[in-house]
């Protein structure tokens, strides 16, 4: 069993504040943070989404998104958008070791994402370990 440090319950509690307050604002139907090899760390979402395949897909998506970056002459991805056909999936890198996913649905509010979603990643930021 894992043993917790004495600061990561306080540092779980932070993240699960940050992305309950993002999905929140933007009305979203979820939020995920997860590290670059798929392992969920923290989530807020409605119960029907499979977290940890979703997690897991997006991380193969943003890893494929990165191998073809460097392709394309050592650039950076910045973020990946797929557009279903209720919901569009949003996910960004937060650090070299994390990403962030946002599920967006006909009532959220995009404009968060595009106005002040680096606000939240800075916060998401100062909150990892």
């Amino acid at each position: 069993m894992k043993e917790l440090k004495k600061g990561d319950f306080g540092e779980k509690m932070e993240l699960a504040h940050i992305l309950s307050d993002l999905r929140s604002q933007g009305n979203f139907t979820g939020v995920f943070l997860a590290k670059r090899n798929g392992e969920l760390i923290n989530e807020n979402v409605e119960n029907f989404i499979h977290s940890k395949e979703l997690v897991s897909m997006c991380a193969s998506v943003l890893e494929g998104a990165t191998e073809l970056s460097e392709t394309m002459g050592n650039q950076q991805v910045n973020k990946i958008i797929a557009e279903l056909n209720e919901e569009t999936i949003f996910i960004t890198k937060v650090n070299k070791n994390s990403f962030l996913i946002c599920i967006l649905n006909a009532q959220s509010d995009s404009r968060l994402i595009v106005e002040n979603l680096e606000e939240y990643i800075q916060k998401i930021k100062s909150s990892l370990p």
